[in-house]
């Protein structure tokens, strides 16, 4: 069997969301964090590999919130962002066009 993911960083970023966030939003993360960790996350949710960012994804929980995430090692992983799937996937993009 696997071994399961660490979340090792994005605490900050997790709790600064939750403060604000509905009691079904953050059941949904929660739900969503579980899959990660046990590595079922391509299995439960549709994840859009950002070819902008390496080893970034974005996990996309419901139709209006998603999370992004950096896979840090083969045991690590870290949140980046939690919100809409459409910031999700600017986060990065608006730097990555900055930068050419």
């Amino acid at each position: 069997m696997a071994r399961r993911l660490r979340l090792g960083a994005g605490f900050d970023v997790l709790n600064a969301w939750t403060d604000a966030a509905s009691d079904v939003d953050t059941k949904a993360v929660a739900d969503a964090l579980f899959a990660v960790v046990e590595r079922s996350v391509y299995r439960a949710y549709p994840v859009i590999d950002d070819s902008t960012v390496a080893r970034e994804l974005v996990v996309v929980v419901r139709d209006d919130l998603a999370l992004r995430l950096r896979l840090d090692d083969v045991e690590k992983f870290s949140i980046v962002f939690i919100g809409s799937p459409a910031d999700a996937l600017e986060l990065h993009r608006g730097q990555a066009a900055g930068a050419s």
